[in-house]
Order: structure tokens, then sequence, then C-alpha cells
């Protein structure tokens, strides 16, 4: 073998040994691992749903009286308020038998009038003279009597006295009666009262049906459909108009039943309409299904908007995240570090004092996007191991590389 050969044999065994002795310490040492310590931080649990704008409800306006259409006071897409007249139907018969009905009241009215000052007194006049015709009737019976006694009238004639005081009688009577009629309690005045309410009864009826040509908007909201224009006749019970009723804006959103024991009445929220994702307005968690969507696995949750922006209409598409809890000064690390989260007994790798890979049971807390709250099992100053590395293992020597 030349010399030559021989130098380069030497090198190339020279080159392996090396390797050989780098690999070598190398796995002396173990692999090196990104560390990093837990920090003291807020961490800000939230559940994060998709969900619509409920649409308030829709109210069907119309009448219950049928006629001709004069005016229509509302287009579609016109806000109103309630009260608002929208649609009058030609009222001209009913204002008719409204001032009919009116008259009737007045004739009754002056019919117990009447009865009261005019009649009494008339009645009372009667009972009078009829009670003077009575007295006049019995001393005419007693003289008569008298006379008839002594032999000095026939009998025909006391017979004729006594049918006269018996017709006096009757008409006191008859004239006591009108006159106890007629005073206020009696039974003309009762009638007559009677027929009074009677009239009142039938003039609000009219007034009531009259009132019905005039459809207004029973609450505030805004016109979404207009199937009425003047000239129209129209049946009772047509529904004229669709009416979207104001009232509190609300959210629906559907999140995974997991996250049921985490919410609660009165939670705040952040949500965003997907046409305008960049502005966010407020939210508070208002109503919690009391049933689980089986075929899903979801809970139907909504939330009241106080302020609602100008641009969210029913129906729209919605991100929203619920803060659910809010832990300031706790112990945290990133998700990545903590290994079998999702279970009841969560872990992490840690770096000893020997320099070798421990694993250590950890309680986690508070579950933020990108940090979570570690309750026990972690110290300030141990060194945990992220992200986790496939070539960790218990016991195994790491070189630690701070983050």
């Amino acid at each position: 073998m030349s010399g030559r050969a021989r130098l380069v044999g030497a090198g190339v065994a020279l080159v392996v040994a090396v390797l050989v002795a780098w690999f070598g310490v190398q796995r002396a040492l173990g692999p090196k691992v990104a560390v990093q310590r837990a920090v003291r931080r807020e961490v800000v649990q939230t559940v994060v749903a998709s969900g619509r704008v409920l649409s308030p409800a829709e109210v069907s306006v119309g009448t219950t009286l049928g006629g001709v259409v004069r005016t229509v006071g509302a287009r579609e897409g016109e806000r109103v308020t309630a009260g608002q007249v929208l649609v009058e139907l030609d009222d001209a018969e009913l204002a008719a038998q409204v001032a009919q009905a009116r008259a009737g009241v007045d004739v009754a009215a002056a019919r117990v009038g009447q009865l009261r000052v005019v009649g009494a007194r008339v009645a009372d006049e009667s009972v009078r003279q009829a009670e003077a015709n009575l007295r006049a009737a019995q001393d005419t019976f007693a003289r008569q009597r008298t006379l008839f006694a002594s032999g000095a009238i026939a009998e025909a004639e006391l017979e004729a006295a006594q049918r006269a005081l018996d017709v006096a009688a009757s008409q006191a009577r008859s004239a006591r009666v009108a006159a106890t009629g007629a005073r206020s309690g009696g039974g003309d005045a009762r009638v007559a009262v009677a027929t009074r309410e009677q009239s009142e009864t039938a003039l609000r009826v009219a007034e009531a049906r009259l009132a019905l040509a005039r459809v207004v908007a029973p609450a505030d909201g805004v016109i979404i459909r207009r199937d009425v224009e003047p000239g129209d006749v129209v049946p009772a019970g047509r529904a004229l108009l669709v009416l979207l009723r104001a009232g509190p804006t609300e959210l629906s959103t559907t999140p995974d039943e997991r996250n049921l024991a985490d919410l609660r009445l009165g939670q705040q929220a952040l949500a965003s309409a997907e046409a305008f994702p960049d502005r966010r307005f407020a939210a508070e968690l208002s109503y919690i299904a009391p049933t689980i969507d089986a075929l899903h696995g979801t809970v139907e949750v909504r939330l009241r908007v106080a302020d609602p922006p100008d641009y969210l209409r029913p129906s729209m598409t919605v991100s929203v995240e619920v803060e659910v809890a809010r832990r300031a000064g706790v112990l945290t690390l990133p998700p990545v570090a903590v290994h079998d989260a999702a279970t009841p007994t969560p872990w992490v790798w840690i770096v000893g004092a020997d320099g070798r890979a421990a694993r250590r049971d950890v309680a986690l807390g508070v579950r933020g996007a990108d940090v979570v709250e570690v309750t026990r099992g972690l110290g300030e100053r141990d060194r945990v191991i992220t992200p986790a590395d496939a070539a960790v293992r218990a016991g195994r020597r790491v070189r630690p590389i701070t983050r």
C-alpha cells in the first residue's frame, strides 16, 4: 500500500472516530429541548360560537270590517309607531250610524229628565187632585147615608153615592201608583234609565265600529309587506300589512354542549356580524335552552343586545365570544405544553435539577385562547418543556434551551 493510500485511510478513520465521539457526546448529553417557565398573567376563558340575529315578531295587520280602502298611510320599509294610522276605509255609513245612535241617547236622556222634573210634578198634582175628589166623595156618601137613615132620600141615591166613592178611591190609588213610578227609583223611571243606558251602549258599539275603519299600528316597528292600495275592496279579516315589531335585539347561537357547565345567565360577550367582522358590539347572555339538540350535540343560547349597531339586520350571521371566566395574576402555560389537557389527569414534562426529563401531574383552571391556568403541581422556577418532543423520555438527560 502506498503512503498516499495509508494517509487517506488514516484520515477517514479519524473522521469516523470524531463523528462517533461527537454522537456519543450528543447521546450522553441528550436532545435539545425548548423550555419556558410558568408566568403570572391574566387569563380570560371564552366560548366562541356562530349564530344569527333573531327576527322580532311579525304581526299581520288587518281589519274585522269589510269595505273600500280610502287611504294607505305606510310604505314597505317605513318605520311606524304604535297607534299610527296605516289604512283608512270609507266610513260614511258608519259615521251615520254613530250620529243615529247619538240621537237615540239624546232622546232617552230627555225622557229621563222629563220624568224627573215634569212627570213627577204632574203625578204629584194628580195624586193631590184624586185625594181631594176622594174626600169629597166620602163627605157626600156620609151625608147621603144620614139622609137615607132619616128617610129623606131613596136607596138609589145612597147607592149612587157609594159608587161615586168607590170610583174616587180607585182613582186615588191609581194616581199614587203613577206618582210612585214617576219618582226616581220607580218603575217608569227605571225603564227610562234602562232605555238611556241601552242607547248609550248602542252608541259605543257604533263608535267602536267606526274606529275599526281606521287600521292603526299595534306597536312600533317596520312595515315589511304591503298588500293593499287605495280603492281596493277588502273583505273582513284580510291581512293588509305585515309589521316587523320593534323589540329587544337578540342573537341565537348553538355552542357545543360541552360548554354548558361554563355558561351562566348575565355573562358578557362580544359579537360581530360576518358582513362587518371588524366592528364588534356588546351583548349579554339572557337565555339557555333547557334541552340539548341530540342530533348536533349543541345547546341554544340567546344573547340580548342593549345597544345594537345600525347595520344589524334580522337573520344576519354573527360570531359571538362569551366571557365565561377571568383570573388575574395566575400561573400560566401555553396549551401546547400541557399533555392530556382535556382529561381529568393533565401533565407536563419538566427538566429536573439533574438535567433529566420528568413527568409532572398538574391541575388546570381557567383556559384561555393562548394560555391555560395551572392551579397545582407547578412552581414559577420549574422549567417546562414546550412544545412536546417525541425524543423526550422520563429520566432521559436533555439539554434545555430557554425561550
